[in-house]
């Protein structure tokens, strides 16, 4: 993607999804000056897919009609060949996900005011596109539907912005989902979403909710085992108080968070404007400060902090790596010697794997996903509520004839890391 269109240059790739991919580029006008911009544009094997491509481009005419200062902008809409992408402004920052996991990698609790400012910046936007009318005053109807920490966007400048309204469902789409389906990350989602009652805008103040309880938490609120399992938390709503984790959360603040968070989207609270008030409302009677220059502080100390925290967890590599070659049928049932069972792989292997290649498809983003802290916890399961403690008197896995032993899997990195260096080694050493 040497570039998008003659007014757009490509500076470096910045992220990627299953279905679209985003660029750090530079618009270019016509007596020379740059901006720095973000481009957007549909992976190239979705192109063929009509349904996908009507949906990209609803996103894209939906968001050009929004224009707030909490709502990441679309600039442009264009099409190269068969590409179509989309020209946004770029955000100088870190998305709210990788904020919250940095906090919870140096221990450092989200404050309360920089926590409920980031609930109200959210709140605003989500309001102005609930309120949105066309040019004859009619509701254009917008809910975000996707409201969740990786579409939630921080500026150094202590900015927050929303960001992705591809779900986002209004009465001027004209891509409507041929079957009912349950849309949005579901640990986000709100009881009557799963349900499958159509959604409204309270749909998306319960998903505030879920933020800042996760902010003030420092963890997942519905996180189970599989989707079906958060699905089914979510469907519950039991949402448990904050107190016992952080002393510093009175019961003034427990009330405004449990009437985000009512299961009951009659007793919820029923507009983001209100969200905003409620908390501003709390805010004022402590006394607390929130401003875009606390929330800047807080992410200067987050993200320039001098701790190094990025341990690679090479054990969780390597058990996804091996899991994703199973299914394929193309790992063998021995690594080194470490003995594997059929049961511990997905489906039978025929085919023996060469360890080399396996250190070979650790991505730079897939060793950043799966860094762990200084405890072993994998920085994907840091949100995650902590397991249950067996008991004292409870025996070990092993002592009741099931699992294996703790050891096998550091043997089996032992093995893959010292036959990668034999082969590096054989390589420069004909």
């Amino acid at each position: 993607m040497a570039s998008v269109h003659q007014r757009y240059r490509i500076i470096e790739k910045i992220d990627a999804g299953g279905m679209a991919e985003i660029y750090k580029g530079v618009s270019v006008s016509l007596d020379g000056f740059e901006k720095a911009v973000a481009i957007k544009r549909i992976l190239p094997h979705l192109t063929q897919d009509a349904k996908f491509v009507s949906m990209f481009l609803d996103e894209a005419r939906l968001s050009m009609q929004l224009n707030h200062a909490n709502i990441v902008q679309i600039l442009d809409l264009g099409r190269v060949g068969d590409t179509y992408f989309m020209t946004m402004e770029l955000v100088d920052g870190a998305n709210l996900r990788r904020a919250m996991q940095r906090a919870i990698d140096l221990a450092r609790p989200v404050p309360i005011n920089v926590a409920c400012f980031i609930a109200m910046e959210i709140a605003k936007g989500l309001a102005y596109a609930h309120e949105k009318t066309d040019g004859n005053g009619h509701s254009l109807a917008i809910i975000h539907r996707d409201v969740s920490p990786p579409n939630v966007l921080l500026s150094r400048q202590g900015e927050v912005k929303i960001t992705d309204f591809g779900l986002a469902k209004a009465k001027s789409n004209v891509a409507v989902s041929e079957v009912d389906v349950v849309k949005g990350k579901f640990a986000y989602l709100s009881p009557e979403a799963v349900e499958g009652r159509d959604p409204d805008a309270r749909g998306d103040i319960y998903a505030v909710g879920i933020i800042l309880w996760e902010l003030l938490c420092g963890r997942k609120l519905f996180s189970g085992r599989h989707d079906g399992e958060t699905v089914e938390l979510v469907r519950k709503g039991d949402i448990p108080k904050i107190g016992p984790a952080r002393d510093d959360v009175d019961d003034d603040l427990e009330r405004v968070i449990q009437r985000i968070l009512a299961k009951n989207v009659k007793r919820r609270i029923q507009t983001c404007r209100e969200v905003e008030q409620e908390i501003a409302s709390y805010l004022a009677r402590k006394g607390l400060r929130a401003t875009s220059a606390d929330l800047a502080s807080f992410l200067r100390d987050l993200f320039d902090a001098s701790v190094e925290i990025e341990v690679i967890d090479v054990v969780t590599i390597l058990r996804h790596e091996l899991n994703e070659l199973a299914r394929a049928g193309q790992v063998d049932l021995t690594v080194g010697q470490a003995p594997l069972s059929s049961a511990d792989l997905p489906v039978p292997s025929t085919a023996k794997y060469d360890g080399s290649k396996l250190l070979d498809h650790m991505a730079a983003g897939d060793l950043d996903d799966l860094a762990q802290d200084r405890e072993g916890i994998g920085l994907a399961d840091r949100l995650e509520p902590p397991a249950p403690q067996r008991p004292a008197t409870e025996p070990a896995p092993s002592a009741r004839g099931k699992g294996r032993p703790g050891w096998w899997w550091p043997a089996i990195a032992i093995a893959a890391i010292a036959a990668a260096a034999a082969i590096a080694w054989l390589a420069t050493h004909p």
